[in-house]
């Protein structure tokens, strides 16, 4: 990840309520890490990679969404997808000031210049 990106990846875990977060690259590599011991860094890993395999069907399912949110009974998922290819997925608890900040942080990352970023974490 580029310094930019990595700075803002780090804000976003740092904030609380965040349970983890992962951000994926066009190259189908990614960078996945946990914020909460209850959440481990495998479970984040996996919920990125589901949400990479399901975006394609959403975006052809519907009118290409600036990102998707998911509501359970204890949090939140939001996936974030640019049209150069990345993707971000933050897991967090739902009432917290992670979950408040879902949208800045959504348009936050839709607006980060990642074309310095390269496949190395």
């Amino acid at each position: 990840m580029n310094e930019t990106l990595q700075q803002w990846f780090d804000a976003c875990l740092g904030t609380l309520g965040t349970l983890g977060g992962g951000v994926r690259r066009p190259d189908g590599s990614s960078a996945c890490r946990s914020a909460d011991e209850t959440f481990p860094t495998e479970k984040v890993e996996r919920v990125v990679e589901l949400l990479a395999q399901f975006q394609p069907e959403l975006s052809s399912a519907m009118a290409a969404p600036r990102w998707s949110t998911w509501q359970f009974e204890q949090g939140k998922i939001r996936c974030v997808c640019r049209p150069d290819g990345w993707l971000f997925g933050l897991v967090v608890r739902t009432e917290s000031d992670a979950a408040n900040n879902l949208n800045k942080v959504s348009d936050e990352f839709l607006a980060l210049d990642l074309t310095a970023s390269n496949g190395s974490s």
